[in-house]
């Protein structure tokens, strides 16, 4: 199936609901460019493409008391890369979270505790599983133009199958995944139509690289399974790395109840072994919320 043919229907049929059905919270519409798609380190490697990715969020919320709040969530989302369309992707998830505000007033600090469970189908089969989530984070007004956030995350992701190994000594369970992330960021109204946000975030754990055979590569590596959405002759890498990501936004609110974002990320990744990578992704991103 090609997911192109259902995304752009999707997105606009979803624009066009009634809010007044009360059911649906937000609808998404996502440009992105990725430079380094495969995490590769050597020119020969490093593959890009473009992705239109559509999301919708629905969900419900619980006053306890008057300062926690529970909230259930149901996220629905799909990806249409432009060339590697392995990579094409359906996921639905669902999210457990509870706010706790130290007091009243909107400059008073919140705490938020989340789990969620998504559900990952792939175009590649081998890539298709479960992504659970756990993240406590903190956040601060500072004035009514700025405010603070720090967070951290442990991710799991579980894959359903695991591919032949390609040596008997060797794991091939490349997409069975787990990091833990600490993040700090903020944002910044600069003018009451635009909004200026940035993060910065270290990752330590499980990353993912596809390449040609590279002894290098294979002796940092834990996992290692053939990977033809990039072409014959490639495969993919499991090893433990540092990655550090810097990302800045800016947001122009339009017509009070959807927004504009254009986005830049750089990630720098470091494995054992003197493996290393960089990627540069651009969003842009249109949202609407009923």
């Amino acid at each position: 199936m090609t997911v192109w043919k259902w995304v752009l229907p999707f997105v606009w049929g979803l624009h066009a609901l009634d809010a007044s059905a009360g059911w649906l919270d937000e609808v998404g519409l996502e440009l992105r460019f990725d430079d380094n798609l495969t995490r590769a380190q050597l020119d020969r490697d490093i593959k890009s493409d473009t992705a239109l990715v559509v999301s919708a969020a629905a969900g419900t919320g619980y006053q306890l008391t008057d300062n926690g709040r529970l909230s259930l969530t149901l996220t629905l989302s799909g990806s249409a890369y432009q060339r590697y369309e392995g990579l094409n992707n359906l996921n639905a998830g669902l999210e457990l979270a509870y706010r706790w505000k130290f007091g009243l007033g909107p400059y008073v600090p919140e705490l938020r505790l989340s789990g969620s469970a998504t559900r990952l189908d792939y175009r590649d089969a081998p890539r298709d599983g479960w992504l659970y989530l756990g993240e406590i984070a903190i956040a601060k007004r500072l004035s009514d133009r700025s405010g603070i956030r720090m967070s951290y995350r442990v991710e799991q992701r579980e894959s359903d199958t695991v591919a032949d190994r390609l040596r008997p000594a060797i794991a091939a369970d490349v997409f069975d995944l787990t990091s833990q992330n600490l993040s700090f960021g903020g944002d910044y109204a600069i003018h009451p139509e635009y909004v200026f946000s940035a993060a910065y975030t270290i990752r330590d754990g499980d990353i993912v690289s596809t390449t040609r055979r590279n002894l290098p590569v294979f002796l940092a590596s834990s996992a290692i399974a053939a990977d033809p959405v990039f072409g014959s002759g490639r495969f993919a890498y499991k090893m433990k790395a540092i990655t550090r990501s810097l990302s800045l936004g800016v947001s122009r609110v339009v017509g009070g109840q959807a927004s504009f974002t254009l986005g830049y990320e750089y990630l720098d990744s470091r494995a054992k072994g003197g493996i290393d990578y960089e990627a540069n992704l651009v969003r842009a991103t249109y949202l609407y919320q009923f």
